[in-house]
């Protein structure tokens, strides 16, 4: 799935070098996020002309399963100096499932009113969390760990199933196999968000890393921290289970910022990255 990343832009000589102004680590792909350490002279951050925030000299910049390939970078010092970059991200190619001939029931789904009551209720809920997450500007991650050890890769992001020539939704999450009771641990360091019991999650954890930046572990047999809970890395947030949509003992993990769904598995495989900045 992954590719060889390279950045083509022309040099130019600057009084602060490109690394001194701005400096990335990540995966420029779709999916991908880039974590900006930023100079104290940078005073705003644009892609793509919206504003990026800035925490603690940090920002991140994130990538949708299905982004462009073409932006643009804007940085504004206190000065008034302004630099761009103009950047292309790798597409990627993901797994695509055709089935066809699938008996109409199993294809679209029937809900009792009652059952799609809750499922709205829930998902405005979680939404409405996440909106916050999206205003908090701190920074909380720090490095990257994978929350079950040892478990069995069962989904990974990106895929699609079309089911009677009909796309469904892609998966947007990565999913790890393991039994039930093993524990799950944070991402990164983070604050508990939110916690529950939904019909398609089953017990989750949602945990806010700032900055837009927020992870979810989905179909848990327990969890075990609460709501404002400070979370270190590596730290035990609940254990595997199957609740809620799921066919056996697994971890969905998801990630998101300013809801773009990112790909959890490249946050495991950060690479500096260098952009070539031009003095407008």
């Amino acid at each position: 799935m992954r590719k060889t990343l390279l950045f083509l832009l022309t040099i130019i000589s600057l009084q602060l070098s490109a690394k001194e102004l701005i400096s990335l680590r990540g995966n420029p792909v779709q999916g991908g996020i880039l974590i900006c350490e930023i100079h104290d002279s940078v005073e705003k951050l644009f892609l793509d002309h919206k504003g990026i925030p800035i925490s603690e000299n940090k920002a991140i910049l994130g990538f949708d399963r299905d982004e462009k390939l073409k932006h643009k970078l804007t940085i504004v010092l206190e000065s008034g100096e302004m630099f761009t970059s103009i950047f292309y991200i790798t597409k990627r190619e993901y797994i695509i499932q055709r089935i066809d001939r699938i008996e109409k029931k199993y294809v679209e789904e029937q809900h009792d009113s009652i059952l799609i009551t809750r499922i709205s209720d829930e998902y405005h809920v979680l939404a409405k969390r996440r909106k916050k997450i999206f205003e908090n500007k701190n920074i909380y991650f720090e490095d990257f760990c994978i929350p079950v050890k040892g478990g069995e890769i069962t989904g990974v992001f990106g895929s699609q199933r079309i089911l009677n020539g009909v796309p469904k939704r892609p998966h947007n999450g990565f999913d790890i196999a393991a039994p039930e009771g093993i524990n799950i641990f944070a991402m990164t360091t983070g604050v508990v968000a939110l916690t529950g019991n939904y019909y398609y999650n089953g017990k989750f954890v949602l945990l806010d890393h700032g900055n837009g930046f927020n992870s979810i572990y989905i179909h848990m047999s327990s969890i075990t921290v609460e709501v404002g809970d400070y979370i270190l890395t590596n730290e035990k947030i609940g254990e595997v289970g199957s609740t809620g949509r799921s066919t056996g003992n697994h971890l969905h993990w998801g990630v998101d910022w300013n809801s773009k769904r990112i790909d959890p598995e490249l946050l495991l495989n950060m690479e500096d990255v260098f952009l070539k900045i031009q003095k407008r």
